[in-house]
């Protein structure tokens, strides 16, 4: 009986989508659309203190790390789960403070931080549920959670399996995202689109490897190429930031 590997992760013999050079190349160190501006973006709005204690959850190389603590004098820390990504940005900057840790559970006491970002990872992660509660956890009353992230657009998409796991198997509607965040007592302050950031980084994309599906063909091999770039396109994603407060 011939099988499909329709919603299986990647080949072995195939790179993690986020540590690939293939689109580190094109986003930048900050390795999502639009780079640092999203970001930026919440901090002007939403500014946190000088000397405020920040995590970013899914750090990669630091690259937000070493913004939040050279532009906005915060005392931010990494934690990543990729080995690849925290080697790299050790050499980078040697003297980031970044560790290996799961965001399902962090190695953070209870109420010490201000501040949580996570950006392009909670769709990757296991138990939603989980990750949130621990960044519940780990703030003070009143402490702020930004986040960034793929969401799919597509009302009737229902989470139609692709091919290959990434950030875009794993993304949410708004609504349920809104529900997550809510449910684990969290206030909304901003729930704001980004899409234009993603078809900026689609174009990049398409400008390097001639395609979508080439760029596909990378991680989930031959002709399953064009069906990942279908079924993303069928789902319509977009681009979002949040900010929230522990209430």
């Amino acid at each position: 009986m011939k099988t499909s590997n329709v919603g299986q992760a990647c080949p072995l013999d195939k790179p993690n989508l986020y540590e690939s050079p293939a689109l580190r190349n094109a986003t930048g160190a900050a390795i999502r659309p639009g780079g640092l501006s999203v970001l930026k973006a919440a901090l002007e709005r939403f500014p946190f203190k000088r000397g405020a204690r920040l995590l970013d959850v899914g750090c990669g190389m630091g690259a937000s790390v070493a913004l939040l603590r050279s532009r906005y004098d915060l005392r931010a820390i990494g934690m990543d789960l990729s080995r690849v990504l925290l080697r790299e940005g050790a050499k980078r900057v040697a003297s980031l403070p970044l560790a290996q840790a799961r965001a399902e559970a962090l190695p953070v006491a209870d109420g010490c931080l201000q501040g949580v970002v996570c950006e392009c990872v909670f769709s990757l992660v296991a138990d939603s549920k989980q990750v949130l509660s621990e960044f519940r956890r780990v703030l003070v009353p009143g402490g702020r959670f930004i986040m960034s992230d793929i969401y799919r657009r597509n009302p009737s998409d229902n989470k139609q399996a692709l091919p290959c796991k990434s950030c875009f198997s794993g993304a949410s509607d708004r609504e349920r995202i809104l529900g997550h965040l809510i449910d684990a007592g969290f206030t909304l302050h901003l729930w704001e689109d980004h899409s234009h950031l993603l078809r900026e980084l689609a174009a990049k994309l398409i400008f390097m490897h001639g395609s979508m599906s080439a760029f596909w063909e990378q991680f989930v091999g031959g002709s399953n190429g064009r069906q990942m770039e279908q079924a993303v396109r069928t789902m319509r994603p977009g681009y979002y930031l949040v900010v929230a407060e522990k209430t």
